[in-house]
């Protein structure tokens, strides 16, 4: 079993091994992450930005366009779990050079494509290259990063993830609008190709391998990390007995279908339903993802916090994940309504940054009762939200076609409430292993 430290001894051996103001490398790899997270979510979202011109060349309609969405998750969802499992044998670093690598080449392979058949094979193998991405992320950071910062930690790559979409409308517009819609992807393939360079020379499994980091700091990391050095494989039978594991995926199906759902329609949404040009689009757009991106990063930093002073993962991890459901059902309802298109793109703001919470505290869980463990519970958790991410695009395409993007959105708050009964049933502060009583916090 560790040793716990109370939180006053905690600070007072961090202040005398790492220097005020001194980042430390954890954290320098934490932002090669965010730069990941970013590239990653803009070749995701640059699909809806090009999708009206594109869906005029290849001759496809709302559904069929879903369906590429859909393929891309489906994809996404297959290499989720062996994703996990081989960052947890090979290691993070090879794993996450090998994937972004993989997507990158897809990407560009999306340009190329001639045919709607040719991209649904094209759009189906990219999902398959982004899937190790977030399972190796957390395995990566169950042994990079304490007990007390797998917040923060988990909301480097979501963050930059959400940030993508922050600048993918205006530079994609822009890109697109002088040299036309292919070059969007191929200008992003080659940013891929070259963070996957960046990220294996930098880039190490454990702190005791890198040959940059001071021996204050692997020290700090080595005494207050929660997962060791086992090669014993996830016991997933246990794992799949017990309830609470599959309500932690349950609830993650909610919240990436409806990420999805901002993500496939929410700029088609803004110009049919609202008026924007595609110009004024680009802009108006960005701003939800804007709002997601800064409340993942805010509230990495403020579960931390809690987890810190309470000691409570339901306190940290689940109550701010129903408060940020909440607020979410608030902005779609409001956004639903709302009069003018400058006030439904305020209140699809204010929902998408509240989806944040439950976001990067999913993530966060997963390391917490994940520990050695966290690539193959993170890759579970994640072939749920996977599943959301298929069914919302050509679910959500097929309700706004026949019943109208109104009746859309309010329909969705439906789900959501059922996420916030789940994490609920979830009970964080309880293992999910029985042998697993050493304290997590």
């Amino acid at each position: 079993m560790e040793k716990r430290l109370p939180g006053a001894e905690l600070q007072a051996r961090t202040s005398t091994r790492i220097k005020p103001g001194r980042m430390g490398l954890r954290w320098g790899m934490a932002v090669i992450f965010f730069i990941v997270g970013l590239i990653a979510y803009m070749d995701r979202s640059n699909i809806s930005i090009v999708a009206k011109p594109m869906m005029e060349e290849l001759n496809i309609d709302k559904v069929q366009f879903g369906l590429l969405t859909s393929l891309f998750f489906l994809g996404y969802c297959l290499a989720q779990i062996p994703g996990g499992m081989l960052a947890e044998k090979y290691g993070a670093r090879k794993i996450i050079a090998i994937a972004v690598t993989f997507w990158s080449f897809f990407t560009a392979l999306t340009a190329a494509a001639t045919s709607y058949v040719m991209m649904c094979i094209v759009r189906f193998f990219f999902g398959i290259g982004e899937g190790p991405m977030y399972p190796g992320n957390a395995s990566f950071n169950s042994y990079w990063f304490q007990k007390h910062e797998k917040g923060r930690a988990a909301s480097a790559l979501l963050s930059g993830s959400f940030f993508g979409p922050v600048i993918a409308p205006t530079l994609g517009v822009a890109i697109m609008t002088a040299f036309g819609w292919k070059a969007v992807f191929y200008i992003f393939a080659g940013a891929g190709a070259l963070i996957a360079i960046v990220w294996f020379i930098i880039g190490r499994d454990r702190p005791e391998q890198h040959p940059w980091i001071s021996e204050a700091e692997k020290q700090l990391i080595l005494t207050n990390r929660s997962a060791n050095s086992s090669k014993n494989k996830a016991p997933w039978g246990q794992y799949l007995r017990n309830p609470r594991f599959w309500a932690i995926g349950g609830q993650y199906l909610v919240v990436l279908y409806m990420n999805t759902f901002f993500l496939t329609w929410l700029p088609t949404y803004l110009m049919e339903a609202r008026g924007f040009s595609l110009q004024s689009m680009g802009i108006a757009a960005s701003f939800p993802w804007l709002a997601l991106c800064m409340v993942t990063i805010l509230g990495g930093v403020f579960s931390d916090m809690i987890l810190r002073t309470t000691n409570s993962l339901m306190k940290s991890r689940g109550y701010v994940a129903i408060a940020g459901f909440l607020v979410f059902i608030l902005g779609l309802y409001m956004a639903a309504y709302a009069t003018t298109p400058a006030t439904s793109v305020l209140w699809l703001t204010v929902g998408l940054g509240a989806l944040g919470l439950p976001f990067v505290v999913s993530w966060a869980l997963a390391n917490d009762l994940g520990k050695e463990f966290a690539g193959s519970v993170s890759g579970w958790m994640n072939v749920w939200g996977s599943a959301g991410g298929v069914i919302a695009p050509i679910v959500c395409g097929w309700m706004a076609q026949t019943f109208g993007w109104e009746k859309t959105i309010l329909i969705n708050i439906i789900p959501v409430l059922g996420s916030i009964i789940l994490w609920l049933f979830i009970r964080p502060d309880r293992p999910l292993l029985k042998e697993g009583l050493e304290a997590i916090k």
